[in-house]
Order: structure tokens, then C-alpha cells, then sequence
């Protein structure tokens, strides 16, 4: 790309940032309304997903991350990856309603199933390394995760009485 070390590893960050970024939006401003929509979630995870491959085909270079991902023993994570980010994307803009709910949270849940395979075949220290990254991101996450549980509880009790207000005064 008529890059040198020093620019490619300035995007690399760069889209690596901008890949935490949509992670985040997504985990931050999606995961809590997950249960009503679960779009948000989806397109945010989806482009970071995306930001995240393309940093890395940055750093390494565009053509020689294609062919590692294209080798033999990577093509079935290629296919996987590449097939569940455009089926969340597909579900996402084309279906509605709770056949959409569901269709959006399957492809959203290969997706990240992909992405971890993803982690474990490209980080140092394959599947340990990933074990020791994913527990300390966990023990920094945790009060996240509990405020957005408490958070998603909230939401669906206030939803729930809704629901059952509204149908006992239609009654």
C-alpha cells in the first residue's frame, strides 16, 4: 500500500481504536436495549468487527492477510466470519419483528463465536493467551456487566407492567 512499518502501525492503532469504539457503542448503547432492539447492537458489533479484521490486514498488509485467511486451515473461520457478518447485517435491514429479533440475535451470536475462534488462531499464545487476556478484560468489566443487567432488568419490568396495564385497561 506504499506504506512503511511506522505508518501501517499508526492505522493499525488507528482502526483498532475506532474497532473499541464500535465495540463499545455496542456493548454500552446496544447490549442494555438488546431486548427491544437488537439491531443497535448488532450494526455496532458488525463494524467493529470489521474495523478490527481491517487493522490487522493493515498491519501485516492487505494481500498476505487475505491469503492467511484464505489458507486452508483458516478458510472454514474465513467462510464462517465473513458469511456471519453479512447475514447481521442482511437480518438487520431487511427483517422486522420477532422472526428479525431472533434472525438478528443468531447471526450476532456466530459472530462473536467467530471472532473468539478469530482471536485464539491469531494471538500469541493461541487459546491461553486468549484465556488470560478475556479474564483480566473480564475483572475490569464486571461492574459494567452487572450495571447492564440491572439496567436490562429495569427496563423489562417497566416494559412488563406496561404491557399488562395496557392489556387489563383495554379489557
Amino acid at each position: 500500500m506504499g506504506m512503511n512499518y511506522q505508518q501501517r502501525f499508526q492505522m493499525f492503532c488507528t482502526l483498532l481504536f475506532l474497532s473499541a469504539l464500535f465495540f463499545a457503542l455496542g456493548f454500552f448503547v446496544g447490549l442494555p436495549t438488546i431486548a427491544l432492539r437488537p439491531q443497535k447492537f448488532a450494526i455496532c458489533f458488525t463494524f467493529g468487527s470489521l474495523t478490527f479484521m481491517a487493522s490487522f490486514g493493515i498491519l501485516k498488509g492487505p494481500w498476505a492477510h487475505l491469503r492467511g485467511m484464505l489458507s486452508a486451515d483458516r478458510l472454514p473461520f474465513t467462510t464462517i466470519y465473513i458469511a456471519s457478518m453479512l447475514l447481521t447485517l442482511y437480518f438487520t435491514f431487511q427483517f422486522g419483528g420477532a422472526s428479525g429479533y431472533l434472525l438478528v440475535m443468531a447471526s450476532s451470536a456466530l459472530q462473536l463465536l467467530a471472532l473468539l475462534w478469530y482471536l485464539i488462531s491469531f494471538l500469541p499464545g493461541g487459546s491461553a493467551g486468549l484465556s488470560i487476556v478475556l479474564r483480566a478484560m473480564c475483572r475490569i468489566l464486571q461492574p459494567v456487566f452487572v450495571l447492564c443487567a440491572k439496567l436490562h432488568a429495569t427496563v423489562m419490568g417497566y416494559c412488563f407492567t406496561y404491557l399488562t396495564s395496557s392489556s387489563s385497561n383495554s379489557s
